[in-house]
């Protein structure tokens, strides 16, 4: 399983806008959020470039 960490530096954490985006980015995938799947490798890569 490809794995990375990222860490929201927010003090009050993701707002509603960047947070849409993410869930619409997600969206794309096969993936679920833990990045798991068929696509995983191309999953992770848009995932990680979104952050």
């Amino acid at each position: 399983m490809k794995t990375f960490n990222y860490t929201i530096q927010d003090e009050i954490g993701i707002h509603a806008k960047p947070a849409g985006l993410l869930a619409k980015k997600a969206k794309e995938f096969q993936s679920v959020i833990t990045l798991e799947g068929a696509d995983e490798e191309t999953a992770a890569a848009a995932m990680e470039e979104f952050f």
